[in-house]
């Protein structure tokens, strides 16, 4: 198994210029002063384990805060919902406002990144040991850095528009706030300059991992897929000539949002993102696939996609993989678990993430269509029906026709009832009918699931307390789905869109479109969103896809899933499990109300 980097905030005790020079007149030998901290190399290591530590951290999803740097984009989003009270929560009731906490911890953290980042590079010069061997590690460490800065700016640009560019250099601590009092700049000058500083560094950086201490850290194929990501959010229609902001301006009448609508951005994101898939440096990358099957399980193609699309995330660095996040993985997967009555250890988790029956409805048949358009497809009723778990071959049972014959993503992430539980030691069937073994009837508290569904993505197959090695950040299917989306808009006729698309489809183990298979769609539009939705479910991605593409109005307005207060066939029954508020001024977060009073020349996202 390959070693990975996992970053973690070095324990520094710094005393700087902006410490009281009255207080010691000389430095205790257990700390060390700024100038120290960066003369050698494990203490400059455990500096840039500081800028890397702004990273967001899906292991807190399930209690978006500070401490991961984390928001509430799967419960936010139409993909589920969580049991565990959340911020999700205030945002789905509309309960929120630029004096929210959580509003403002996400714009301090990536701030405070964007100045670590700066500071680092200001000083990773001084390092008297870095290079010691022949290896510009000094070099190395300053473009990690550079390249965090301007993927922290990314994260800022997509939750909140148009940010303040602080420049390149650190600001002083006690820097006058006449010098700290920035407007906001305009959508494309953010844009550009994150897209030329991922640009600048990704000639300085090794094209991937060159050794095993390299997993984890910033190479040029992430750098490469970030500047991707933001030409996706620049190009989308929220960013992309959106007249509803033609009055958030500058005080000096600067519109920070363009207003006329542009294809060059599209355009400009498709040459990005092909010239990242004809990269010969990154030719190692590949969708994850597996030729065999686990012992049990009869060895076809349904079977293997079924592997590969659900061992993608528990198998490690592997091909597919092009950026993770290192480290604890077990409050996410408690949220994943159903409360099993009876059980122990990790066959009894929270049953927090509670998967929307939209989303079930999303995922395709066996056949490749659309439930809507599979005639052989029924909600009613049910069937006897084996799903691929290689822990329960030959003991098919009856089971809701929902769930049958859906294709191998669908087993690969969700939950049913009637599905064995992944854990291969346990014999557990899952229910979360009102009386079953996971349901509402015998838990006194909140640990159950909301919708009748649990996530199963992500989840080692040992259940919640087994370890895995990263949480997936980005991978090649999201840069095909980048890409396609980009040629459908700026070059339709583009063959390219069939192929990367049917590649996705392919290594799902559902069939492709076009010859030999379903017909091309005529909606491709719809076509790769639909794609795109089930590919990247519980990967962060919806939450933003609705409001890039200025959906949410739509998609954002209620929560449904089965009558978990039922039994049987009353079960069986979706309904309506939340109301949601969403409102034209939800598109984008508001700039916290703290920073608009202290920097007056901020203004106000439209709406807030």
């Amino acid at each position: 198994m390959k070693k990975i980097l996992i970053y973690t905030v070095g324990a520094l005790l710094v005393v700087g210029n902006y410490g009281c020079k009255k207080f010691l007149n000389q430095v205790p030998d257990d700390r060390l002063t700024f100038d120290q901290m960066y003369q050698k190399k494990a203490t400059v290591e455990q500096a840039l384990a500081n800028v890397y530590s702004t990273i967001p951290d899906q292991d807190q999803d399930r209690s978006p805060s500070a401490l991961g740097n984390i928001g509430p984009w799967t419960a936010a989003s139409d993909e589920a919902d969580y049991t565990l009270p959340n911020f999700s929560e205030n945002v789905n009731t509309g309960a929120w406002d630029a004096t929210s906490g959580s509003v403002n911890y996400h714009w301090q953290n990536f701030y405070r990144g964007i100045q670590a980042a700066s500071s680092f590079m200001a000083n990773v010069t001084k390092c008297t040991d870095c290079n010691l061997g022949g290896i510009d590690i000094v070099n190395r460490y300053y473009n990690e850095a550079r390249a965090l800065r301007a993927i922290y700016y990314y994260y800022l640009v997509r939750q909140y528009g148009p940010v303040v560019l602080l420049g390149n250099d650190p600001i002083a601590s006690d820097a006058p706030l006449a010098a700290i009092s920035k407007p906001r700049n305009s959508m494309d000058e953010c844009i550009d300059y994150i897209v030329s500083e991922l640009d600048a560094v990704s000639t300085k950086l090794p094209a991937t991992p060159q050794a095993a201490e390299d997993y984890g850290h910033i190479t040029s194929s992430v750098a490469d897929a970030y500047k991707i990501k933001a030409l996706l959010t620049a190009a989308r229609p929220l960013f992309n000539g959106n007249t509803d902001y033609a009055n958030l301006k500058n005080q000096d009448g600067k519109q920070l949002i363009n207003q006329t609508y542009s294809v060059a951005k599209w355009t400009r994101l498709a040459t990005a993102a092909k010239a990242f898939l004809n990269n010969v440096n990154y030719a190692n990358y590949a969708l994850y696939s597996v030729t065999s099957t686990p012992t049990g399980l009869q060895n076809n193609s349904f079977n293997r996609a079924f592997i590969a699309t659900r061992d993608v995330f528990l198998n490690g660095w592997n091909s597919e993989i092009i950026f993770g996040r290192g480290g604890d993985v077990t409050l996410y997967q408690y949220s994943l678990a159903p409360n099993h009555a009876g059980a122990s250890g990790g066959d009894k988790g929270g049953s927090f993430l509670s998967p929307s029956q939209q989303l079930v409805d999303a995922y395709f048949t066996a056949n490749g269509l659309p439930i809507e358009n599979d005639p052989s497809y029924s909600a009613i009723g049910t069937s006897a029906y084996q799903a691929p778990d290689p822990n329960d071959q030959g003991a098919a049972r009856s089971i809701s026709n929902m769930y049958v014959n859906r294709e191998p993503r669908f087993y690969a992430s969700i939950t049913y009832s009637g599905r064995k539980w992944i854990n291969t030691s346990s014999n557990i069937i899952t229910s979360f009918e009102f009386n079953g073994n996971a349901g509402k009837g015998g838990i006194p508290n909140n640990d159950y699931t909301k919708t009748g569904y649990t996530s199963r993505k992500h989840l080692t197959v040992a259940g919640w307390t087994s370890g895995r090695t990263i949480f997936t950040m980005i991978r090649l299917a999201e840069i095909y789905l980048d890409y396609i989306e980009a040629l459908q808009e700026s070059n339709p006729s583009d063959p390219d869109i069939l192929v990367y698309l049917n590649r996705i489809r392919t290594r799902a183990g559902i069939p492709a479109y076009g010859t030999g298979g379903l017909p091309i769609p005529t909606d491709m539009k719809d076509a790769i969103r639909r794609e795109r939705r089930v590919e990247l479910a519980f990967e962060l991605d919806r939450y933003f896809y609705t409001r890039e593409w200025k959906i949410a109005e739509t998609t954002d307005t209620q929560i449904k899933g089965l009558n978990i207060s039922q039994n049987g066939t009353g079960f069986f029954t979706p309904v309506v499990t939340e109301n949601r508020v969403f409102q034209k001024k939800h598109y984008l977060w508001p700039i916290p109300s703290n920073e608009i009073q202290k920097v007056p020349v901020l203004v106000q996202n439209t709406g807030w």
